[in-house]
């Protein structure tokens, strides 16, 4: 029996979740779901609530139970319910509600309470690559077609012409990352333009050349040579070294 082993696949940006879906989709059609053991999107899930457009807080989807009550200024109330991965409004004193009515779960779906301009919306935040998931299976050419025919699946990062295996570690490490939060780095050392080597993460030992820096979130953009051509990577300043 093949060892299954962890690949980076490049998806378009801001899909991760839907690609996923879909894959499984896929993979189930042909009937090669048992040959994919995980498929990881190194981001957190998390709930963000928003009054009138604006964010108002934003709580873990799986953690300690979460009561949080919004309030008008003309008195109406909801209290928004996170618990065990599911989401629920509790309207107090309003005519119409929120809908659905029933817990939401999934990434993307959405609790509206019209009367007080209200909202409850589970999304992937902190993400650590994005444009970037990470799939642990029996990589046989089946699977890899499959896989690869699946709208916005952009491709395998590979050398040679074969999808570079991700060491176990890398993914424990993301997982370690995502928990405890990106460690902050007080001086910055790069400027654009600057000839970098990746040194952590499922691109270890590429180059590339930084393109952006954004010192507020303290985050790079490197371009890298990825099927023989440019492509931005995100990743945090600890994550690369100068390349001298």
């Amino acid at each position: 029996m093949a060892e299954n082993r962890w690949y980076t696949l490049h998806v378009q940006s801001g899909f991760e979740d839907r690609v996923r879906a879909n894959i499984v989709k896929a993979l189930q059609q042909e009937g090669l779901l048992d040959k994919v053991e995980e498929i990881f999107i190194p981001a957190n899930e998390r709930v963000v609530i928003k009054v009138a457009g604006k964010e108002k807080a934003v709580f873990p989807l799986k953690g300690e139970p979460v009561a949080y009550e919004v309030e008008t200024e003309d008195g109406k109330k909801v209290i928004f319910h996170i618990e065990d991965g599911k989401v629920w409004a509790e309207p107090v004193e309003t005519r119409k509600g929120c809908l659905p009515q029933k817990p939401i779960g999934r990434i993307g779906q959405k609790i509206k309470c019209p009367e007080l301009k209200a909202e409850a919306k589970i999304e992937l935040r902190d993400k650590l690559y994005p444009g970037y998931i990470f799939i642990k299976a029996d990589l046989d050419n089946r699977v890899r077609s499959t896989v690869r025919a699946v709208p916005r699946v952009l491709g395998f990062v590979s050398t040679g012409g074969e999808p570079v295996v991700v060491p176990e570690s890398e993914i424990v490490a993301m997982r370690e990352r995502l928990e405890k939060g990106v460690p902050k780095v007080t001086k910055l050392k790069f400027d654009k333009g600057d000839r970098v080597k990746i040194k952590e993460g499922p691109f270890i030992g590429f180059e590339g050349v930084i393109s952006e820096i954004d010192a507020e979130r303290e985050k790079i953009i490197v371009l890298v040579n990825i099927f023989d051509r440019q492509t931005p990577v995100e990743l945090e300043f600890d994550q690369i070294e100068k390349v001298s």
